[in-house]
């Protein structure tokens, strides 16, 4: 699914050298290190359309294409919700407009009851399908994002600090939840929280 031979951003005078990596398909990966050891900056630089810096590889591939030629086509399967995703949210759209945009997005059908399913394992009450972002929590906003990300059926997700400022039972809805949806589905998550990633993951990454 993903493979990095000599990976290599460069910021300016800048370089961040992260080596080899390579992500199976259906793997649950987990990404851990430091501040600022480049966590984001490795995920901004494969999935984000304003990456700022610059890549130097010998190899590197993302769905058995090379990172130079993928461009948007690598949004049809896979999810990426950066560190803050929720704020991205559109203010002027309902939480169920939300849902109905990324399936038509998708090409895909509503399932009210597939909806209404999620709904419950992210412990959100169905009249939340009514309300705007401003309504609603961080947690919550947080919560709808994650829903968005796995209703539009992708082959992978990528989630960067998913549980960033989130209360414990917010956070322990998020990882249960994605503990059952990892079936056939290539999950990427960075964490300062290792303990987590030891729970949920396969193979962690450490940078």
């Amino acid at each position: 699914m993903l493979k990095l031979r000599e990976y290599k951003i460069i910021y300016g005078s800048k370089t961040i050298e992260y080596g080899n990596i390579s992500v199976s398909e259906n793997e649950f990966i987990g990404i851990y290190g430091s501040s600022g050891c480049g966590k984001t900056s490795l995920l901004d630089s494969i999935f984000s359309p304003s990456f700022k810096g610059t890549v130097s590889y010998s190899e590197a591939t993302l769905f058995n294409k090379d990172l130079s030629r993928i461009g948007i086509e690598k949004y049809k399967h896979a999810s990426y919700c950066p560190q803050f995703s929720q704020d991205a949210l559109n203010p002027k759209l309902t939480v169920s407009e939300h849902i109905q945009l990324t399936l038509r997005g998708n090409k895909l059908s509503s399932d009210d009851a597939e909806i209404n399913h999620m709904l419950s394992e992210l412990s959100l009450e169905n009249n939340i399908l009514d309300s705007y972002p401003f309504m609603l929590s961080g947690g919550q906003k947080q919560r709808v994002v994650i829903l968005l990300s796995v209703i539009k059926k992708p082959k992978m997700i990528v989630l960067d600090e998913p549980s960033s400022a989130l209360d414990l039972i917010t956070m322990k809805t998020i990882v249960n939840f994605l503990y059952k949806v990892r079936k056939n589905k290539t999950i990427i998550m960075v964490s300062h929280n290792r303990g987590m990633l030891n729970k949920l993951c396969e193979k962690i990454i450490e940078l």
